[in-house]
């Protein structure tokens, strides 16, 4: 018993562990019965640093119908973005570099803002909203969320008219 506290002492001492106590555990495989020390560890810092976060269910439902062609845009964006969340490309920018024709990424680029997917800044800067796509941390990634709501959308047209105004949108 002595060499067993000594054992938890020193293992408190070099972690952040901390004994729970003893546990019953039941492999469910085998029926295996074992007992055990339980310690948890508290994990510092951001878990999910370096991971893209995706709500796959969400950019669905915004694009309708998924196509080769729009799921290539898409994730030309998710790869293209910049740790603010930014793609600064036009409609041809995208289309040529993904293939697609122009009229494929306009439509796409058209759901996703109704669906609140992306937003537009005049000049080509498309805006991935942190609530769906996001590399990085939590603090970082709410930092870039309240940029993200506090952008204007009320002066850019959801459904373009004309292709003069496509181009006015994306040039």
């Amino acid at each position: 018993m002595a060499n067993e506290l000594e054992w938890i002492d020193a293992v408190e001492k070099r972690s952040d562990a901390r004994l729970v106590g003893q546990d019953v555990w039941i492999n469910q495989r085998t029926g295996e019965i074992i007992e055990a020390q339980t310690l948890t560890k508290e994990v510092k810092g951001d878990v999910d640093v370096g991971f893209e976060k995706l709500w796959v269910g969400h950019i669905l439902e915004a694009v309708e119908e998924v196509g080769n062609a729009k799921m290539k845009v898409l994730f030309w964006l998710i790869r293209n973005k910049d740790k603010g969340n930014m793609v600064r490309a036009t409609l041809d920018d995208i289309a040529e570099k993904t293939g697609s024709s122009r009229s494929t990424v306009a439509r796409l680029m058209a759901s996703l803002r109704r669906a609140n997917v992306v937003r537009l800044e005049y000049g080509g800067r498309w805006m991935l909203n942190p609530a769906v796509v996001f590399k990085g941390g939590h603090d970082r990634r709410m930092n870039v969320l309240i940029r993200y709501q506090a952008m204007e959308q009320e002066d850019l047209p959801l459904k373009p008219d004309s292709e003069q105004e496509l181009e006015r949108m994306a040039a």
